[in-house]
Parts: C-alpha cells; structure tokens; sequence
C-alpha cells in the first residue's frame, strides 16, 4: 500500500530476478486503502496463482460467498481477489482432468478457466493472471482498457500489457492488436490472442504506434504535466483552427488533391500500411513504391507547376499530419525524399480535414434540422466533459434561439430516457471515448431505437470504443494525449468545439473562425498577465479546507474549477451558480467548526507560549509541567470538571483550587476558540455582461460582511472594483483579490480566459500544498497535479 515510486524502494523491487512481473497500481473499487486489499493477490488454496485487475466486479459479494461455499481462503474485501481465487477454483478443476500436466495443457487449461471464471463474473474489468507451472501471463480485455506491446532492451526480448498506453509506449512503439472481448497469453518472446467468448485463437500482426513516447513526455520547461497541458491550450486551438477551418495553403494544393482523391486516398491506405512493416529494407522499399507511383508523380508534376507554391521546409520538424511520426521515420532515408514526404503530409491533412469538415457541417445540419422538427438536442457527459456541455448550453443560448439540454448519464437516464423521440439528437463527450456509464446510456438507446436516434460523439481518442463502434460519426477534440489526471486541454478543446458549432448556426459565416483566433490569443496572455495574482489567491487559499466556486450565469465554468480543486488539491470545492449560493449554502459563512491547517498551527503556537510563560512564572514547578502537558492531550474542554473531580494529572492543584481556576481561565483567555475563526473563501467569475455584472456586486457585498473572503475573476470594471475592495466593517482581516481577465467585450471569449486561470490557480494550490505535506512528512496524503489519490485517467467502473 502507497505510492508506486515509494513502494518500489521499500520492498526493493529493482533487486529481484525473474522474467515475469504483474503489478497494479490503480486505486480499489472495493475494500479499504490496507495492504490485504492491495493487489495484486497470491492465492493457494488449491492452485499457486497470482493476478490483478482493473476495474470492477459488481458480483463480488456473490462470488464471496461461492468462494467461501467452496473453502476457498478469501483474505480481502477487493474485487481483483475475488477474480484470482475465481480462475484458480476452474484451474483446479481442469488440471483434474486426464493429460492435462504437460506444459502445453497446463497453459490450456488456464485459458479454460479463465473463460469461465469470465462467464461467472459480472462487470467490466482487465486482468492479468498467472501461475509459476506455466512459462507465460494471461491477460484479458473484458469491458476496461489495455494494451500490449512487444519489443527489445539491453536485456532481450520482452511483451508487456497495461491498461495505460502510455507505459506500453514508454518501452515500445510496436503494439498488439487487441479488441473488446479478447485476451492474450505471452512470454517474452511469443504470443496468442483469443476470444473470451469461445476460445479461439490467432496471432495478429504487430503495428506500430502513431504516438511516440517523445510526444507524451514531460518537456524540460516543466515540472507536471498539468502545467504543460494547461499551457499548451493556445497551440491545440491552433489544432482545431487547422482542421475545422481553411488554411491559405490548402486553396493551391487542395484542388489538386480532389481531382485525384482517389490516387491520394490509395496513398494513404498504402501509408498506413508501413506501420505493419519493422525490417528497413522493406519499409524502405514500399515507401519508394508509394512516391514512386504513377498518381504520386501525377500529383507532384501538377504541384510543382503551380505559381508560388509552398515549399517543403529543410527541417523535419514541418511534419504536423497526424503521421508526423512515420513520416520522420521514412525521412532517414534520405533529405532528397523532403518534398515528397512533404507532399504526403499535405494530402494526409487533406483527408482527415475533409472528413473533419463533412462531421462539421453534417452535426450542424441535424442540430438545425432537430430545432426545426420541435427536438432536442441533449449533450451528454460525465465530470468535466458534463461541465463542458453547460457551457455548450452558455453559448447556444448566448448565439443561438436554440436551446441544447446538458445532462449528465445518471441525469439522461433518470430524467429523460423514455421520453426520447425521433428527432431527438445525443451528443456524446468524453475525452478517452471509453466512459462506462456513457456506453451504457449509448446501448441502451440503440437497443431501443435502433438508428432513429442519431448519435454524435466529442472524442479525444478518435480509435476508442464510443466514436468507432456506439456513434453514426464523431467530431475529434485534436489535442493530443493528456496525460495528467485532470482534464485541462480537453476541456478547453470542448470549449472551443462547443462554441464553433453554436456559432456556425448563425448566418455570419466569418464568426466561428474568427471568435477562435481571438480565443486562441487571449488564452494565452491571460495565463501570462494573470499570473502574479493567481499566485497571491494560492498563498492565502491552498490550505483552506472549503472553497466555493460562483458563477455568474456560468454555472458549468464554476463547477469545473471547483472540480479542479478538488481533484488536485484535495481540498473540498463545490461551484454554484452565484445567485443561488445564498438559498441556504451561505450558512458556511463566518463562524464555522471548519478549521484549516493554518488555524491549527495558531492554536499550538498560543498553547505553547502559554505552557513556556506558565513554566517560566510558576513557583511550583511540577505542577506547571503537568499542567503543560497534559493540555497538549487536548482536554482542555473536560478541564473545570476534572479539576473539581480530582484528575491525576492536576492533583498537586487540587488544594488551591482558585489558583487552578485562574490559570484555566488564563488558559483559555489565550487559547479562545473565538481567535481561530477565518472568513469562508468565495471566488466569484463574472463575465462581461451588464446583468451578470449587477447581480456580482450585489452577491459580494451580501456575502463579504457574513465573513468571506472573496476573490473576483472578471474583466477590469471599476464597481466590481468599488464592491470588492472595500473592507466590511468588523472585519479587519478580510482579504479580496482582483483577477482582471484581459478584456475581450465578448462574455462567451471570457470562458476561455476564466477557465485557464482556474486551471492554473488548481495547479499552483497544489504543488504548494503537496509540498506542505511532504515537509510535514504527512506519509500517502494523495495530494499531486499530476496523479492525486483516488482517481484514474479512464473511469473504468460504473
């Protein structure tokens, strides 16, 4: 139990021989944080086995109980355990059967149980399982992610599965294909794939990665990933500008490429199939045959005619396609292959955006065509992708008469999933296309309308199983792998989507792109010039238990800022809508039982002058050390009563009770509970807008003399101004702070600008508090940027 990077130190696991490994190092879906119900899980009740899973059983406690029925020694409440003792109870029963002790039939008939123990199982897991009779590891894709790769290092061959990409790429480009419903056994050299359903086997090809390892990693620059996703926001709406929209270039080279898109589509298949290809030689000459091609040297001779056409840059850095990877790959083959592998970019840009624009235009024409049939139009999302579809209702009410309906899952489905109706529309975000509860609500709308509802998804990970196998299209988020738990990138992405296609409703066809650009620079100066006060809000907030987050008509931007408290700096965060904070949630307003770490320094440093001055000014020494020490148990509550009873620890006192009477009051006058209340943090985000505007003065001045702190993210506005700074009567340590967004005049703009500071305020209260803790030597207190406690990139559980 604990941090990865510690536990590997702890039980020196770098030392240990062997050639196969299974950890985990997700959080439990079942049972407590204790190593018991630490995985991965050793069992040998009846066969020596070792596995673990992601995921989660949502039978397990029926599978406990048959285990239990069956003498099985179940020493967890964790789900993974319940699955291992699972696949050994079947194991056992295979290996009774005749002539299955060779290697061979051991491995069979741990493929057998494994199939079903899945047929026992109820839920959506993966699982690495193994014994020490057999030479290799058996994995299984049954409802959550992984992926497996191949490859070589110093010390030979290996394969490894996980369910992160990213730790496969870390060692290997060259992956093995896996589908829902499979699973794979291997050893360090070889392998199997087979279907869960029946068993059946094959050896699919390896393919190589489009993603390289340098693509994911850490820049020097930075010291989390957080940081280096939320700055890199300007450049992916750069991304979306690039693909949603016409570049300059394209109106030469583009003509070119519809005359013969049948040639430029073959290419690309041809492409593509390069990844399959590992030995040079052959990689080398099938790419020669791809420029070398009779529709190649066509296209190129009508390129190179054109008047003042773009050339090929000398660096290989000017590769910006999605297969910006595998072409600088075929680029050392030879500098002289710049322009051709330059033409191949171009056209490989070519056909995703004309797909891109096709889903543009065909979502665009449902939408209109569902408000026009009196439909609804529902985004649906979980977590920050649900925040985002608030704010994709923020801007259709903003540019649009048309209203969208944000819901999350749960909500849909309690709330609106009978009264569904053709000409209903669904929007399906998620970042990782993989979201459970979101495939659930997805399955059961096809299963009961077929195709009469259309389906629309908003992906980041455009190969996932929502976009390729639950949605009619899907309209990708473009911004890379993000590799920080929390969502920043994406979530501006959403933004950035979410507004294109609101405002692409409107007749005034230059709007979308141009709002973009102007959004694309702001984000950017806004994280420059906002930086120093966001600072300042971090050193007086981080430590602070309770945070509320309130938006003014942005109620979905207020949530989604709150969330990134919460997930990061673990502290409790809620977003309200600003007007409604004060129907019953201003009651946490001044004097409160909420104490943070800071008012608890205050009260020992008071109990400690305290003891020194009572130490230092008493006759009867003994007495005052007692005394001393037994307020650092705390019990100062309990102390008048104690004393008139006869406490042990003050029965030197108990013949001048006066005395003692008088040093208690003395007590208790410098260690007053009265001293250690703080004023309740608010932060307030205003867009530019006359009525958000009123409404943000009234509210700050009804909240800051209950006792807030109040903290306004808006543009420059000298009464929001007036209404901040002035300092309630009473309260002399009342603190405010002014977060002027560069101004922009545009209250949906303003989304943009207020979500990177949130962002970018979650992140500095982190990293301050998690030093905090490890200074304080607070051992698993799960606050960091990058990978807090409790939470995974891909929620995998319902």
């Amino acid at each position: 139990m604990g941090s990865p990077s510690k536990v590997i130190h702890e039980l020196d696991l770098e030392s240990l021989g062997g050639c196969k490994f299974i950890g985990q190092v997700r959080w439990a879906t079942y049972g407590a944080v204790t190593d018991e119900n630490a995985q991965p899980h050793e069992v040998s009740c009846r066969q020596h086995l070792l596995g673990a899973h992601n995921g989660n059983l949502s039978n397990t406690d029926s599978l406990k109980e048959f285990l239990a029925d069956a003498r099985h020694r179940v020493a967890s409440d964790n789900d993974g355990e319940m699955l291992v003792h699972l696949v050994e109870h079947y194991y056992h029963e295979q290996l009774a059967q005749p002539g299955k002790h060779d290697p061979a039939a051991r491995v069979d008939g741990l493929l057998q149980a494994i199939l079903r123990a899945n047929r026992k199982a109820v839920g959506s897991y993966a699982a690495c399982v193994s014994a020490p009779d057999i030479e290799g590891i058996f994995a299984v894709k049954a409802g959550s992610s992984l992926y497996a790769g191949k490859g070589s290092d110093e010390d030979g061959d290996f394969i490894l599965v996980s369910s992160d990409l990213t730790s496969v790429l870390a060692k290997t480009r060259f992956l093995i294909p896996l589908v829902e419903g499979q699973g794979i056994y291997f050893t360090a050299t070889d392998y199997f794939v087979f279907s869960l359903s029946d068993g059946s086997r094959s050896v699919p090809g390896l393919k190589r990665s489009k993603l390289n390892i340098a693509d994911i990693a850490l820049q020097p620059k930075y010291h989390f990933f957080m940081e280096q996703e939320i700055d890199s926001t300007a450049a992916n709406l750069d991304t979306i500008l690039k693909y949603y929209f016409a570049q300059g270039w394209e109106d030469a080279f583009f003509p070119v490429f519809e005359r013969h898109q049948q040639a430029c589509k073959e290419m690309v298949f041809a492409l593509l199939k390069l990844y399959a290809l590992f030995e040079p030689g052959a990689l080398k000459e099938a790419f020669l045959q791809i420029i070398h091609s009779p529709g190649f040297a066509t296209i190129a001779r009508e390129l190179r005619a054109l008047p003042g056409r773009e050339r090929a840059p000398a660096a290989p850095a000017f590769f910006s396609s999605d297969e910006a990877q595998l072409l600088r790959e075929l680029r050392e083959f030879g500098e002289e292959h710049d322009p051709a592998l330059f033409i191949l970019d171009r056209i490989i840009i070519w056909k995703k955006k004309r797909k891109v624009i096709r889903f543009r235009d065909q979502a665009v024409a449902l939408f209109r065509q569902s408000f026009d049939r009196g439909g609804r139009v529902f985004f649906i999302g979980a977590g920050t992708s649900y925040h985002a579809a608030l704010c994709a209702g923020y801007f259709f009410n903003n540019l649009t008469t048309l209203g969208i309906v944000p819901c999350n899952p749960d909500l849909f489905r309690s709330v609106h999933m009978n009264s569904l109706r053709p000409g209903d529309v669904l929007v399906a975000i998620t970042q990782s296309g993989e979201t459970k509860d979101l495939v659930d609500i997805l399955n059961r709308v096809r299963e009961t309308f077929r195709d009469a509802i259309p389906v629309i998804a908003v992906v980041n990970n455009e190969n996932s199983t929502i976009p390729q196998e639950k949605a009619d299209f899907f309209l990708p988020l473009l911004c890379g792998p993000e590799i920080a738990v929390a969502a920043t990138k994406s979530f501006s992405a959403q933004l950035a989507l979410f507004h294109l296609l609101a405002s692409s409703l409107i007749q005034d066809a230059p709007l979308p792109r141009q709002s973009l650009e102007k959004a694309r620079h702001l984000v950017g100066y806004t994280l420059k010039t906002c930086e120093e006060d966001v600072t300042a809000v971090m050193l007086q907030f981080f430590l602070k238990p309770s945070i509320h987050v309130l938006g003014t008509s942005l109620i979905g931007l207020a949530r989604e800022g709150a969330l990134k408290i919460r997930e990061v700096v673990l502290n409790h965060a809620e977003g309200y809508d600003a007007a409604e904070f004060k129907h019953g949630p201003n009651t946490i307003l001044g004097k409160s039982t909420l104490y943070s770490f800071t008012d608890l320094e205050a009260v020992l440093a008071d109990m400690a002058e305290f003891c020194r001055d009572l130490l230092a000014n008493t006759k009867d020494a003994d007495s005052a050390a007692r005394f001393c020490s037994w307020v650092h148990g705390f019990k100062f509550d309990d102390f008048s009563a104690e004393i008139l009873n006869g406490d042990d620890a003050v029965a030197s006192m108990r013949d001048d009770t006066a005395r003692s009477q008088e040093t208690y009051r003395r007590f208790r006058e410098q260690v007053n509970a009265e001293k250690y209340f703080s004023n309740y943090p608010l932060i307030f985000v205003c867009p530019p807008d006359e009525r958000d505007i009123r409404i943000t003065i009234s509210q700050i001045h009804t909240h800051k003399i209950r006792g807030a702190d109040v903290v306004l993210i808006a543009e420059e506005n000298a009464e929001l101004a007036k209404a901040l700074e002035g300092k309630p009567s009473g309260l002399a340590n009342y603190f405010c702070r002014y977060i002027k967004i560069p101004a922009s005049g545009d209250r949906n703009l303003f989304v943009f600008q207020a979500a990177v500071v949130l962002q970018q305020l979650a992140l500095k209260m982190s990293v301050a508090k998690m030093k905090y803790l490890n200074r304080a030597r607070i051992e698993n207190h799960g606050v960091h940027p990058d990978v807090p406690k409790n939470v995974s990139k891909s929620i995998t559980v319902d």
